[in-house]
């Protein structure tokens, strides 16, 4: 296949181009800081910025999927995930791309945890944004899937996952190795075509 990683060079995104690449798939990677990747015969580093879409169209031309693993870094990025999953499905209407993968949170799924409510307030940005973009894909044409995983964390070396459709999967946790594995599998077989899927490691 190939696919097109956006965020790739964040903690999940460069463990989805480097397992994307294991498997043999060619990946274009759109980066910001163009010295973050060394390109190989399998990987295509592309200087620019998810907000081009003059750029990203011409990026997606002859690709399979689009894999996107942004995240916000600071109070600057309050509309990122919205801004930039628009811009990405007018390029992949210029384009003609139809596969969309976009990483959002499970924060967002309804619990009767007490805690939930606590962490939404205490991350009111991200989770307003997430809700901004998930909206924003859902309502498009695309065949878009988006993968809600619990908080991340580090650990290379993915070990499994379990996902479930609309609902939180048991966990607290998801090692960012064990995302990148489901996003690679979903953009392989397309399991979750215009679905929600809860995803935490196994």
């Amino acid at each position: 296949m190939k696919l097109v990683i956006i965020g790739a060079t964040g903690r999940a995104g460069q463990l989805v181009v480097a397992q994307a690449i294991a498997r043999r798939h060619l990946v274009s990677a759109l980066v910001r800081n163009a010295g973050a990747f060394h390109a190989n015969d399998h990987l295509t580093v592309v200087h620019g910025s998810p907000f081009q879409v003059d750029t990203l169209t011409s990026v997606l031309s002859g690709h399979d999927a689009v894999i996107s693993c942004l995240g916000q870094r600071s109070a600057s990025d309050a509309a990122l995930l919205r801004d930039a999953a628009a811009t990405m499905l007018e390029a992949m209407r210029r384009s003609g791309v139809r596969r969309y993968l976009v990483v959002s949170q499970g924060l967002l799924f309804p619990s009767w945890n007490p805690l939930i409510p606590l962490l939404r307030w205490i991350l009111a940005r991200e989770v307003a944004d997430s809700v901004a973009m998930e909206n924003v894909v859902q309502t498009s044409d695309v065949d878009w899937t988006i993968a809600r995983p619990p908080k991340l964390g580090d650990g290379g070396v993915p070990h499994g996952y379990r996902a479930s459709l609309a609902e939180r999967p048991q966990g607290w946790t998801m090692k960012r190795a064990d995302l990148a594995a489901f996003l690679v599998d979903e953009a392989e077989k397309a399991r979750y075509a215009k679905r929600i899927v809860g995803v935490t490691s196994a």
